[in-house]
């Protein structure tokens, strides 16, 4: 039986996800002493701000000035003052300090704005390594097959110039990408650090061909929906298929999503695999949005979730936060306004949602997973090639003196059984091989190809639900791949004023 794609037509937008936002003005900090230099008030900010809105107060509530001494953390830079006090914030709770959620950056304010689109500056693309025996928990140094592009963002500099997903990254500058320490210092250097500005790089396509381009740091506006189709399997039936890489403001995804799931809809499908495996978190309104989408109509204004907040907020007792927040912005944090509803006024009304995962899927795409579960029960099937990163808990940006934004755990998401994300992630019921040697779309990837035989009916293998062992390309840590956190890798409330 032949098989048709159908390329489903719709207008790519742009980035993270989240709800309507707060930003708070970027006036002086809330105990003000003038005998403090800048880098000083920062380090008591960030304990001050941290005190009073840190969702785990069982322990951090009874601490003083005084014993948490901000200024012991004092560093040369405003920036890595901040990191040093987040980073001792942190160890008041277990999970905070072994995931490392809450932390700071660079000032974000300009790009935190829900007036304007969210630029980023960046190569606009990813690499994940590629293994010789295609199994989720295959060996490590001799299994290596190479570094492959996971996604690339279309407007990004290094997707103007035709990098895609799937192709092989040769080498940078004339030096290998092995595995090697040398290898992943470059990539920590172009992707994380961002210390390589422009490089030539020798790419390698799937078809055999070669492309070397230079590519350099740009800003552009990033797309969510990475790639998107109809297709019949070779049982006939008709499955709609979407990559969607950040949750991205609901006023840039509100279009594409509808115009995407009208088409779906029209073609009455049988089942829908979402793609989550790179979506590392954004805005909880679009999360919302694409969930009311894809849920039943039996769902319809039942609870979606919860936000749930330390006992000060409930009881506006923040003292420090509302000198960042005009009275009029002061968002209320009674559970009645924070109870997140279904509305689901049209259906998809497929058998099944497969959603494809990673340990890269984390914060709102947990939240989806977790607020889907209740409703979808088994028709809810998660495939992936490792357990999602487990993060239930989300924050908004507090900026100081626009040098330093920083991001303390300030509530957690249940959903309408009160059951949060698990702190260990969601362990996927079908354990498949992440082939990033494949493009979007391409039916043969593994993990697509086990979504399309279950909806065949066909067997596929289960996982084991033990957590999957890490397959880190170089021992030492000092060599590791690291990845950069950014606003739009996170679970964020945001609020209109």
């Amino acid at each position: 039986m032949k098989r048709w794609i159908l390329i489903v037509s719709v207008l790519l937008a742009a980035v993270a996800c989240k709800k309507s936002e707060i930003i708070p003005p970027d006036t002086e900090d809330p105990t003000p002493q003038p005998s403090k230099n800048e880098n000083e008030l920062i380090a008591d900010s960030v304990f001050l701000f941290s005190k009073e809105i840190y969702y785990w107060q069982d322990k951090i509530g009874s601490v003083t000035y005084d014993m948490f001494n901000p200024l012991q953390y004092l560093k040369p830079e405003a920036l890595n003052t901040a990191k040093a006090v987040i980073g001792a914030v942190r160890n008041y709770n277990e999970w905070d300090k072994a995931k490392g959620y809450s932390y700071a950056e660079n000032y974000s304010g300009d790009g935190a704005s829900s007036k304007a689109a969210m630029v980023e500056s960046s190569y606009g693309f990813d690499v994940k390594p590629a293994w010789k025996t295609r199994t989720p928990d295959a060996p490590i140094a001799a299994n290596f097959e190479g570094w492959y592009v996971s996604y690339v963002y279309p407007d990004s500099d290094a997707g103007k110039k035709g990098v895609q997903r799937g192709m092989k990254l040769l080498s940078v500058d004339g030096t290998p990408m092995g595995n090697t320490a040398a290898a992943v210092a470059i990539l920590n250097n172009m992707l994380y650090y961002e210390t390589l500005k422009s490089v030539n790089a020798q790419f390698l396509k799937p078809n055999g061909d070669t492309l070397q381009v230079n590519i350099s740091i740009t800003s552009f506006v990033p797309n969510s929906l990475l790639y998107a189709s109809i297709f019949t399997t070779p049982k006939s039936k008709k499955v709609g298929y979407l990559v969607y890489n950040f949750f991205d403001r609901l006023s840039d995804s509100k279009a594409q999503l509808d115009s995407l799931f009208n088409a779906f809809r029209a073609q009455h499908l049988d089942a829908v695999v979402i793609d989550l495996r790179y979506n590392r978190g954004g805005y909880t309104e679009t999360q919302d949005y694409l969930t009311n989408h894809v849920a039943p109509l039996s769902a319809h204004n039942k609870l979606m979730y919860r936000y749930h907040f330390n006992s000060n907020l409930q009881t506006g007792n923040y003292t420090a936060l509302k000198t960042r927040y005009p009275a009029s912005r002061v968002f209320a944090l009674d559970y009645a306004s924070n109870n997140i509803k279904f509305n689901t006024l049209t259906s998809l009304n497929t058998d099944k949602i497969y959603i494809i995962t990673s340990n890269e899927t984390a914060s709102s795409s947990e939240l989806f997973i977790n607020n889907l579960k209740p409703q979808l029960g088994e028709k809810l099937v998660l495939i992936g090639d490792d357990v999602t990163r487990g993060k239930p808990v989300g924050f908004f940006p507090i900026h100081l003196f626009k040098k330093v934004t920083f991001w303390t755990v300030s509530f957690m998401t249940k959903n309408g059984q009160d059951e949060a994300v698990p702190y260990e992630g969601f362990v996927p019921e079908y354990l498949v091989y992440d082939a990033v040697d494949r493009p979007w779309g391409d039916v043969s990837e593994e993990c697509l190809s086990a979504a399309i035989k279950l909806v065949d009916g066909l067997e596929v293998p289960r996982s084991s639900h033990l957590i999957v062992p890490s397959r880190s390309i170089i021992p030492s840590p000092h060599s590791q791949r690291l990845r950069k956190e950014r606003m739009t890798d996170n679970m964020l409330l945001t609020r209109e004023e």
